[in-house]
């Protein structure tokens, strides 16, 4: 297999400027690049002829890329967006502090918890995890890993 890394990962939304304000705030800097794409290798790439789209790219931590995407040829339509449906993803993000990170993002995002929770076992035992919302409904999961920086561990009990 010649798999080599993660480029980036993309997420589809209904308002770019909107979304492009939650998660420049998520983030704390803006988009790398926000353009409208008319191109014919686009439409041809995803499978929509004529399509349209505007994208907006934020550097994630790490070397990775978040790419939102408004389409407006074809137009985009909802999704059904809890965790448990089939096909729909999240994005984890690392932080040293998920306590205060709860604490900056609660005034602008909804948490599905009303606080971080404690890992007590699995590969991320001893680290901590919460999940957001972001306006679209998208889940956004931060992590914070175990003080010995362990992470996938395996064992755990099942």
């Amino acid at each position: 297999m010649s798999l080599a890394s993660v480029d980036h990962v993309g997420f589809t939304v209904a308002d770019m400027d909107r979304s492009v304000a939650w998660y420049t705030r998520l983030l704390g800097e803006g988009p790398t690049l926000r353009r409208t794409w008319d191109l014919d290798y686009i439409g041809e790439m995803v499978g929509y002829p004529g399509c349209r789209m505007e994208c907006a790219y934020f550097r994630l931590p790490g070397d990775g890329t978040l790419e939102l995407v408004r389409y407006f040829q074809p137009q985009s339509v909802e999704v059904h967006m809890e965790t448990y449906a089939v096909g729909n993803g999240h994005l984890c993000v690392c932080v040293d502090d998920i306590h205060a990170e709860f604490e900056r993002i609660r005034a602008f995002g909804s948490f599905r918890s009303s606080a971080p929770i404690r890992i007590p076992w699995g590969p991320y035992e001893g680290g901590w995890g919460a999940y957001l919302r972001d306006p679209d409904g998208i889940t956004i999961q931060l992590m914070q890993h175990p003080p010995d920086g362990s992470r996938l561990r395996g064992g755990g009990r099942a």
